[in-house]
């Protein structure tokens, strides 16, 4: 595979890569890619995660990239999930994100045997060496700077916080470090912590890599946007938020009440969440790719879009209606994630699902 071809298949569906000077580098150095993005162990798994994280997962590993899948306990101690319980956490970091997790490769076509899966608990127990790097990471970020990234963690800037909450951004850092990461990957909600890792890694004792950090797309949510808020963070799926989200095994009925219910007036194609998730999901980034719309031939007949732009021109003149749109969708999404619906069939992965949703409920 040449270095174009890698670069693609790393890139692609990406919001941001800093930078892609440092990843071509990266590429032609021969060295081995050491990837890793991170979870906090908190709600069900959503569109978000379980396609959209996955899927780049997929894409690295054809590009010949190893990957680390950090099940963040410690971090989700720290900002208080599952009503920071860490006996609750511990559980559901192994019985239902992980597996959760693991289905959602299988809609990839990837097995986890592909893949490495490690906790908090383990990285730290494994490599004492941490809580040094801990250290030494923290000597690097100021206090002002500091409070600015706690918005990793989804809290503002001017709340008061608890000092355990000003240990998560230098410990996130210092697991890229201990990992030896030289591509971080994440959402866009993550890149303050990206940015000071890029930063900071270098200063500190120990024959460290700089990190390239991949920032990928977001997937909208499926309600109507705030007319006060339009941006991106705004916009974005939401485990927090049910009526926003499709979760990776939901069934059929689930799926297609959702996709019915969500936002998208006719001939209106600025944040619109049926054709966000077209152009992420679908067309994976992409301007060309394959999706057909079925409809009766007094409403058209069928149709094939080969090309991403054309989906948009036909919605906006009205060529293309909102519930054929929808349709379409919701049948492309049903098949899609029927490898993770049929692993959390297996009664033993469908009773911790409902223990999920009970812990859950519980903490709220």
């Amino acid at each position: 595979m040449t270095t174009e071809e890698k670069m693609n298949l790393i890139t692609r569906n990406c919001q941001e890569v800093l930078t892609e000077d440092d990843l071509k580098k990266l590429i032609e150095s021969g060295k081995p890619i050491n990837h890793y993005i991170g979870f906090e162990i908190s709600g069900l798994v959503h569109l978000g995660t379980g396609l959209m994280s996955m899927g780049k997962i997929a894409d690295f590993l054809k590009a010949g990239i190893n990957c680390k899948i950090f099940l963040a306990d410690f971090h989700s101690f720290l900002n208080n999930k599952l009503g920071g319980k860490w006996e609750d956490i511990r559980w559901a970091s192994d019985n239902y994100f992980k597996q959760a997790l693991i289905a959602s490769l299988k809609c990839f076509g990837v097995d986890e045997s592909q893949v490495e899966f490690i906790s908090g608990k383990d990285l730290y127990e494994k490599n004492p060496i941490h809580w040094q790097n801990f250290m030494e990471i923290g000597k690097q970020v100021t206090l002002s700077r500091n409070l600015r990234s706690i918005s990793i963690m989804g809290k503002k800037l001017g709340n008061e916080v608890d000092m355990a909450t000003l240990f998560y951004p230098p410990l996130q850092v210092a697991d890229i470090a201990t990992m030896n990461i030289n591509l971080a990957h994440a959402g866009m909600d993550q890149r303050k912590a990206h940015v000071i890792a890029r930063d900071a890694i270098k200063k500190i004792p120990g024959n460290f890599q700089t990190p390239v950090a991949i920032h990928q797309n977001l997937i909208a949510g499926l309600t109507s946007p705030d007319t006060d808020n339009k941006d991106e963070e705004s916009l974005k799926m939401s485990k927090s938020k049910p009526n926003s989200a499709i979760f990776i095994h939901d069934t059929p009925e689930e799926i297609k009440n959702k996709i019915l219910k969500a936002y998208g007036p006719p001939k209106i194609v600025e944040f619109n969440p049926l054709l966000n998730w077209v152009k992420t999901l679908v067309f994976w980034g992409e301007e060309t790719g394959e999706f057909t719309i079925e409809r009766p031939e007094k409403f058209g007949g069928n149709k094939t879009y080969r090309r991403y732009t054309d989906i948009v021109t036909d919605y906006a003149s009205g060529e293309l209606f909102p519930l054929d749109l929808k349709n379409a969708l919701t049948e492309w999404l049903i098949n899609k994630l029927e490898p993770a619906r049929t692993y959390f069939e297996k009664p033993e992965m469908a009773k911790n699902l409902v223990k999920m949703k009970e812990l859950l409920a519980k903490k709220q």
